[in-house]
């Protein structure tokens, strides 16, 4: 949706902490039952930074008697556009304030596994950045000394140690470099991975993907937030096809959306519940059935609620198992191949040479 005349989006999105702030927030405003207007503009003068300015412009937008999709709408450059998804799917259930903690739910999970990931990087960090300086010690003076020694014995490996005599004489020119390119970069990927794009799939999987477990975490962390919004819209009345696409669209999965198309095409035509499943292969199993064969709205709203708790426990699982075992696999993973390499470049040089002095 367009904003409003006179009115200029910005243009950064804001950042997974302030997305994470502000929804509580307004979760907690709907839940007091405080008219949002008011609270949000309160809320922008109490609070410094991005987090104030963005309270404070969806406050006044409010009162200029817009709704809180509108406002969203208009600044829609610093939300993901699942979160526009979420807050038309709150509106219209009467449920905003659950439709908001739901997504809150994932959001924070997604905070932590970046937390857990940044920790996790600092200690394989520190040794790489210790080997690299140890090597550069041995290009600068260890193999410069003992390549002569190395010729003079007709040692097979002096040929990898001129190599490295030479590679340390322009030492001046990469040394330095490498750390501050690799610090830079680590530096960009946790600024970058901070902001509330990461809410996105796609954004999650480039900047997360590495993780192992990310990917089934993400998928029933969508699952769990499908069957959250359409349990609310259902619950409202909304036709299962209309609430099958807006629950499909408050995931941010451009993949779901589409089999979300086929799914709901299928119910609007009479399809056979064979058919509608047949449809759009890609929904998780469970939500399929119930989707296709829940005609009591009762029992498919409590079904639903159901399958969304078992789904989030299964992200939940997921996400802790990362946190524990993420640090040992990086640890493991590059400090110990950094050691192994810096023996292998010291040690295989001296090994060869006993061998040739134990052929003489």
């Amino acid at each position: 949706m367009p904003p409003s005349p006179g009115s200029k989006a910005t243009s950064t999105p804001i950042s997974l902490a302030d997305f994470l702030a502000l929804n509580d927030e307004i979760a907690a405003l709907v839940r007091a039952g405080v008219p949002l207007e008011s609270g949000l503009v309160g809320l922008g003068r109490d609070l410094p930074g991005g987090m104030g300015r963005i309270a404070m412009a969806l406050g006044e937008r409010l009162n200029r008697g817009e709704t809180l999709p509108l406002a969203i709408a208009a600044e829609r450059t610093r939300f993901p556009t699942l979160y526009l998804a979420v807050v038309e799917a709150g509106v219209k259930s009467g449920r905003l304030a659950v439709a908001l903690e739901g997504l809150g739910t994932t959001a924070r999970r997604l905070a932590e596994l970046r937390q857990a990931a940044g920790t996790a990087l600092l200690y394989p960090a520190i040794v790489l950045l210790l080997a690299y300086a140890m090597f550069v010690g041995f290009v600068l003076k260890f193999a410069p000394a003992v390549a002569p020694a190395y010729e003079s014995f007709e040692v097979p490996a002096s040929g990898w140690l001129r190599w490295f005599a030479g590679l340390g004489a322009t030492a001046d020119y990469w040394g330095p470099s490498v750390p501050v390119v690799a610090v830079t970069a680590g530096c960009l990927w946790w600024w970058r991975s901070g902001r509330v794009l990461l809410l996105q799939p796609s954004w999650a999987g480039r900047f997360l993907g590495w993780i192992p477990g990310l990917k089934p975490m993400l998928a029933w962390s969508q699952a769990a937030t499908f069957a959250d919004v359409l349990a609310l819209l259902i619950e409202q009345q909304v036709p299962l096809a209309d609430g099958i696409l807006l629950a499909a669209e408050s995931t941010g999965s451009r993949a779901l959306a589409r089999h979300a198309e086929q799914m709901a095409g299928a119910l609007r035509r009479g399809d056979s519940a064979d058919r509608c499943l047949s449809s759009a292969p890609g929904f998780p199993p469970l939500l399929g059935w119930l989707m296709v064969s829940g005609h009591d709205r009762g029992l498919l709203v409590g079904a639903l609620a159901h399958a969304a708790a078992s789904y989030h426990q299964r992200a939940r699982q997921r996400a802790d198992a990362a946190q524990v075992f993420l640090p040992i696999l990086l640890t493991v993973g590059l400090g110990g191949s950094a050691v192994l390499a810096y023996a292998l470049v010291v040690f295989l040089p001296w090994i060869s040479l006993l061998n040739s002095l134990a052929d003489l």
